[in-house]
């Protein structure tokens, strides 16, 4: 169950005087890797007097990944969290800036890595999501809400000070994190967006007093737009864009967007109602999101507003907007299968499609433009992303990062959330500001950087980072080997061969019985396939004895096949050789 934070906590500094002394220090560490965009947690790890063993923890975000189009059949990436294996008891809790995946979608399964009674404090939007995630695995988790009237909250050495900023997600958070060595500001996905649609914007003057304390040693900022100059363009300026593409559609409307992009469904519904579309939600994720909003008051959506998709034939074309999930192309996704003709809605010639997306996210981008592109061949009208103003960047640009470091005055700067360009654009820009490189801190993937008391900063210590992937619901047991045999049966595909061997003679009882998949059409290729038993027999004879020794027998078969296979067509199939007594 959530609970709100609002009044539990005081800033009480004196409690952490206790931890003072002249060789702590602040190590931070992204278990996702820096570099990366997604996968965002990070490690904040108070060491008191040089003490490994006595340190004491805080994790901010726990996010997913989203897996390349060479990794087959995977469906997320989670960090990884074999750095914190031996500290699970000094973990004092793990903190959530908002409620996107990349920040949130790893909770349901380092939760049961690490343990399930630290608590999650989380904000009400992000905090929602989370328990609906961890319901569908019957999780349940110490889950805590905060916003911004939550009194900072004490934990051992840290005192975390949740600061509202805009985003493309209502409720995201800052955080002034004050050590006995002084501020950590870890400001995640941001943007200052000066007219947000909800009203709420940045708390500028929060800001300010942290830094005006002039005890800002580091601000770990989000960097994904700092290869852009000046300012991001408000939310507010697509709204006309958006509407426009909707109320002026002939036929049947259909919008894809990430599913916690609640803003977007709620100009989405305001729009199609205003000129009488009756709102038919497709997809899960969707579903769950827009029902968790209405609950929370971001969006209002009556039951008289809703068609269910099995009633959309009762209604004129021209009365109907679609909200469908699956805007990044996951297989499974209900516009995914609209697309392929597998659901019970199929896009046709006169449908408008409206991909209100971001064009980039990692291992996203393919899919997306062969979607786009699926659909204008079947006659769609597809408008999307920031070409035709239907999407704006959550995330900041080169004046709103000046902005923020020149409100906080840090004395190091430290990117994340973006990839290793966006750092380097990150440092050229900071030192527009006066900061030198040295100031800029760009750990490598694995590293840590850590802080010292006597005001030092280095990025010595290293970290295993190894990829975990997520498959159904396997976690970790998807690896490299795997991933390279997908990759060949998907590439050339696999053959068989069925050995039936008299156990007391070692002799064939028949011939080999052969199966191709992905590799050659058998009935089509009868001169090859004959030529392949002919000579698995042959080999067989010379490496059979009595009794027959199974595991040489299916070793010197396997290596012979794929040796003369890629001889005699150039492709190297997975050999699958099976060596059965009988």
């Amino acid at each position: 169950m959530l609970k709100n934070q609002n009044t539990n906590f005081i800033n009480a500094p004196n409690q952490v005087r206790e931890y003072k002394s002249g060789n702590d220090s602040v190590r931070i560490s992204s278990l996702g890797g820096f570099g990366d965009v997604t996968q965002n947690m990070f490690v904040y790890e108070f060491i008191p007097n040089g003490d490994l063993a006595k340190s004491q923890i805080i994790i901010v975000d726990c996010g997913v990944g989203f897996p390349e189009e060479d990794a087959f059949g995977v469906d997320l990436q989670i960090p990884d969290t074999h750095y914190l294996q031996d500290k699970k008891d000094r973990i004092l809790g793990i903190f959530i800036t908002h409620g996107h995946e990349d920040h949130i979608g790893a909770v349901r399964f380092i939760l049961p890595i690490l343990g399930q009674n630290i608590p999650v404090y989380a904000p009400k939007l992000a905090a929602a999501f989370i328990e609906a995630r961890l319901g569908e695995v019957q999780i349940r988790a110490n889950l805590q809400v905060y916003d911004e009237t939550t009194l900072p909250i004490t934990k051992g050495p840290f005192i975390i000070d949740p600061i509202r900023v805009t985003h493309s997600i209502p409720d995201t958070f800052h955080f002034a994190i004050t050590t006995p060595m002084g501020i950590f500001y870890h400001g995640s996905d941001f943007k200052f967006d000066l007219f947000p649609l909800d009203g709420k914007g940045a708390d500028y003057q929060k800001i300010a007093r942290v830094g005006q304390t002039g005890k800002v040693i580091a601000l770990m900022s989000d960097s994904l737009g700092a290869d852009k100059e000046g300012w991001s363009p408000s939310e507010s300026s697509i709204a006309q864009n958006f509407k426009q593409e909707i109320v002026s559609a002939k036929g049947r409307v259909f919008v894809t967007s990430i599913s916690s992009n609640i803003v977007r469904w709620t100009q989405a519904i305001e729009y199609g109602k205003s000129v009488g579309r009756k709102i038919v939600i497709v997809g899960f994720s969707v579903d769950r999101a827009i029902k968790i909003a209405k609950d929370l008051g971001y969006l209002t959506l009556n039951d008289t507003d809703i068609v269910p998709v099995e009633r959309v034939k009762n209604f004129n074309e021209n009365k109907l907007l679609f909200l469908v999930a699956g805007f990044a192309g996951q297989p499974d996704s209900a516009l995914s299968k609209m697309i392929m003709g597998k659901h019970k809605i199929k896009v046709k010639a006169g449908d408008k499609v409206i991909f209100s997306s971001p064009d980039y996210i990692p291992g996203t981008t393919s899919n997306i433009y062969n979607m786009i592109d699926l659909l204008s061949k079947m006659g769609a009208e597809v408008v999307y992303g920031e070409k035709e103003e239907l999407h704006v960047s959550g995330h900041g640009y080169q004046k709103e990062h000046a902005l923020l470091i020149n409100l906080l005055k840090p004395k190091f700067l430290l990117p994340i959330g973006g990839n290793y360009r966006h750092l380097k654009d990150y440092q050229q820009m900071s030192k527009k500001l006066g900061y030198t490189e040295e100031q800029v801190i760009l750990p490598d993937f694995d590293a840590s950087a850590t802080f010292h008391s006597n005001g030092a900063v280095d990025t010595n210590f290293h970290i295993s980072i190894r990829k975990v992937l997520i498959d159904g619901f396997g976690v970790g047991d998807v690896g490299t080997t795997v991933l390279r045999d997908r990759k060949t049966l998907a590439e050339d595909g696999m053959f068989s061969v069925v050995l039936l061997i008299e156990k007391e003679s070692g002799k064939l009882v028949k011939a080999p019985v052969v199966l191709s998949r992905g590799f050659v059409f058998m009935k089509e290729n009868t001169e090859l396939i004959d030529f392949l038993k002919l000579e698995i027999t042959n080999k067989f004879n010379q490496a059979t004895s009595s009794p027959a020794n199974m595991d040489f027998i299916r070793e010197e078969i396997q290596a012979f096949l794929e040796e003369i296979i890629y001889k005699k067509t150039g492709r190297q199939p997975m050999v699958l050789p099976l060596v059965i007594e009988v």
